[in-house]
């Protein structure tokens, strides 16, 4: 059996960085084979696409780490939306991922690749603040009262943790084994730690709210993420529910030299996320 890999690069328009996806169009192989292709993609995560003639849905999107089947994956929609879009020549899809979650991807005018999905919400887990800081190696101090610290979900639950200052994310010193532990007996798929610009630093978009963040992911195999688009877009909902404006830009990546920029809007009824790709 044979396939055809295409790999993409999301949320750049530099083939040298942003976060890499392998798209492969599904040919009804067993899950053994598509782990097998996911693991020799050459990328963190591996989407599968089958084509529907279903008139509700153009596309079944399955996601694969090294490790195993995901229920969602943002870059990685965004991926096979780059590939399903030439592939139809539209400028507009709509999928329906292994969550079960319908999602409308679509192409705006400026170039930008972003999908639709469902509103975020928080869930009832609270997390251990000690615990927490020990996991990223930092002190407890370091997490900030005033912001969302908690789990939230559109699709994937992810661990949201505001830190103090720019310095406090970049001297994170992840202890991968714990946050592995931790993922697993919470059933969180990673931890999102994030900083809010600097003000004496220059943000080109005045309109929007610009975040700096890491992500850490090894449950699935990925100690740490280029970008995270499911973590972005639940961060920026659950800013928005608190007061924050709707749209936000969330930079992440230059820790492992893949500078990544996603931009997150949150509408009446869905969250928007989005970005370039390229191949």
């Amino acid at each position: 059996m044979t396939q055809d890999v295409n790999v993409y690069k999301v949320f750049t328009d530099d083939s040298s960085r942003g976060n890499p996806a392998a798209v492969v169009e599904y040919r009804g192989w067993p899950d053994a084979k598509l782990l097998e292709i996911a693991r020799n993609s050459g990328a963190p995560v591996t989407v599968f696409v089958q084509f529907s003639s279903d008139q509700e849905k153009d596309a079944v999107l399955r996601f694969f780490s090294s490790e195993q089947e995901m229920t969602f994956c943002g870059h990685g929609t965004l991926a096979a939306g780059a590939f399903m879009l030439q592939q139809y020549e539209r400028d507009r899809l709509q999928v329906v991922c292994g969550s079960g979650t319908p999602i409308v991807i679509a192409k705006s005018p400026l170039g930008h690749y972003y999908f639709k999905t469902e509103r975020a919400r928080r869930l009832a887990m609270i997390p251990d603040r000690i615990e927490v800081a020990h996991m990223l190696g930092r002190d407890p101090g370091d997490i900030l009262d005033n912001a969302p610290f908690c789990a939230a979900s559109i699709g994937s639950p992810k661990l949201l943790v505001p830190l103090r200052h720019l310095n406090a994310l970049d001297e994170i010193k992840p202890k991968f084994e714990k946050i592995k532990e931790w993922s697993g007996k919470y059933r969180i798929n990673g931890v999102y730690a994030y900083a809010f610009h600097e003000p004496e630093q220059k943000a080109p978009d005045h309109g929007a709210v610009y975040i700096h963040a890491r992500g850490f992911n090894p449950l699935f195999g990925i100690p740490e993420d280029a970008a995270t688009g499911v973590a972005a877009g639940a961060l920026g909902d659950l800013l928005f529910q608190g007061g924050g404006p709707s749209a936000y830009v969330i930079s992440q990546g230059k820790h492992v030299g893949a500078e990544s920029e996603i931009r997150v809007e949150v509408k009446a009824e869905s969250v928007e996320i989005g970005g370039f790709v390229c191949i």
